[in-house]
């Protein structure tokens, strides 16, 4: 097996691990938790076993948890099983049986790493099966994430996925076992070709094999490459999200003329990256082209605001120059006020970092703010009111060079700051005069520093910086 070449080439394992491996009973999980099993004095690895009862097969299923339980029993591994009611599952939730199945799998597999205190999950996936995933997915229609296959590591709830034997095939695995006189169970449902996964993997992929005996090996290579360029492809979406606001963990708020700037190709990575940075349900298997697709139009109508609604409890909204995406059933109203006093650092979870304010000596060179940097300097002498880092109020002024004092409400409306957002911007004021609006650093023409004042300097140091 390519067991050992995979894990130290894609770093899978580190000294010390707890690992949680996921074992069916079939060939692919018992291969793997023996695999891991003649590792584990090297790497020093604490290794749990899980199994889950989908209750799919009847009989069979129930056998296939004694096995593995009596398994763990001669290994003297701990075991952790769950036996679930797939089909009300998908009833209940409007799933097919499979995408029920590996949404109650994943959710067990999680709570069991978490209850024995595992880093790490182990899956069986192998080499046969990414290419079986390419293939059906380019059968049914997919974009370059869908032709990547499985991916070596993935990540479930913070949890890494470790395949180790995704390239290793899985005649490799059976003569693994063979040799060893490994005992493992047999899925007879595996051998039903009506089912889509088994007409590929009996029918065609024996037949492209006449063409090429190294197909599988050439298929789960191609899904590699296409990783690789997804992955580039992913980082320039990520700079180009980069160029928009993000308001918080649960809203992402996106630039339209600069995301319209970008190739429609780019366009369309960018609002998925971004819709999967939210909180939402069942990740984004149900958002398909269609929907991204819609967005795009939305965003490409420029009169007025309007709304969609996503999937997954999502909703996506244009005001403004901006496009908005955030749950559906989420508050866009998020006010706060925390006082400011001299020379004591105060968190701010708002922005997960802290503001420092203190006054210098008089100044004798002018101070400028830029909005390069996250320290502004104000004029300390004319500053009457309380100082409050806060959300707005009714009576809110600001100063303007050229333009005098204004309301507040008239500089978001000039500044085109859609109402959804203006109950949540954060002001540094000093009683109504907003000294600082951070959102889009804007900042009080009649506190600048003169010659002489006492110099009011605010800093913004983020969480890890």
């Amino acid at each position: 097996m390519n067991f050992i070449k995979t894990i130290q080439k894609h770093k899978m394992l580190s000294h010390h691990d707890h690992i949680l491996v996921a074992v069916s009973g079939g060939a692919d999980s018992v291969a793997l938790l023996y695999g891991l099993l003649a590792l584990r004095e090297d790497f020093f690895l604490t290794i749990s076993v899980a199994h889950i009862n989908h209750n799919l097969r009847g009989a069979d299923a129930q056998q296939d948890a004694d096995f593995v339980k009596n398994l763990c029993d001669d290994l003297a591994l701990p075991f952790f099983s769950y036996s679930a009611d797939v089909k009300s599952e998908a009833k209940s939730r409007g799933l097919s049986l499979e995408e029920a199945a590996r949404q109650v799998r994943y959710t067990f597999l999680c709570k069991a790493a978490r209850s024995c205190g595992a880093q790490k999950i182990a899956l069986g996936h192998n080499q046969n099966d990414n290419a079986e995933t390419l293939l059906l997915r380019l059968c049914r229609g997919t974009g370059l994430t869908g032709l990547g296959g499985i991916p070596p590591i993935g990540e479930r709830e913070g949890f890494p996925l470790i395949r180790p034997l995704i390239e290793t095939e899985r005649a490799a695995i059976e003569a693994f076992l063979d040799e060893k006189h490994i005992a493992h169970r047999i899925d007879a449902s595996n051998f039903d070709t009506a089912f889509s996964r088994n007409r590929v993997r009996h029918d065609i992929i024996p037949a492209m094999q006449q063409i090429n005996p190294r197909v599988v090996a050439g298929l789960a290579k191609s899904a590699e490459l296409l990783r690789e360029d997804e992955a580039l492809l992913d980082t320039l979406a990520a700079q180009l999200i980069g160029k928009s606001d993000q308001l918080d963990e649960a809203t992402s708020r996106i630039h339209i003329p600069t995301l319209l700037e970008a190739p429609k190709a780019m366009q369309q990575r960018a609002i998925r990256s971004a819709l999967l940075r939210l909180p939402h349900e069942g990740g984004l298997r149900d958002i398909s082209q269609t929907h991204v697709t819609q967005i795009i139009s939305l965003i490409s109508n420029q009169s007025g605001s309007k709304e969609i609604h996503l999937p997954g409890g999502l909703r996506a909204r244009r005001e403004y120059d901006f496009l908005l995406l955030f749950p559906r059933d989420m508050t866009m109203s998020n006010g706060f006020c925390f006082d400011i006093h001299l020379d004591t650092p105060v968190f701010i979870p708002h922005i997960n970092g802290h503001i420092r304010a203190s006054v210098k000596f008089p100044c004798t060179t002018p101070q400028t703010n830029s909005a390069e940097i996250c320290t502004k300097y104000f004029n300390y002498d004319k500053i009457r009111g309380a100082l409050q880092w806060r959300t707005r109020q009714p009576g809110d002024r600001i100063a303007v060079a050229g333009v005098g004092s204004k309301k507040l409400q008239d500089e978001f409306c000039d500044r085109k700051i859609p109402r959804s957002q203006r109950d949540s911007i954060p002001l540094l004021a000093a009683g109504s005069d907003i000294l600082w609006i951070i959102s889009y650093d804007r900042t009080s023409s009649a506190y600048m520093p003169e010659p002489g004042c006492h110099v009011l300097e605010v800093s913004i140091y983020y969480a890890g910086v």
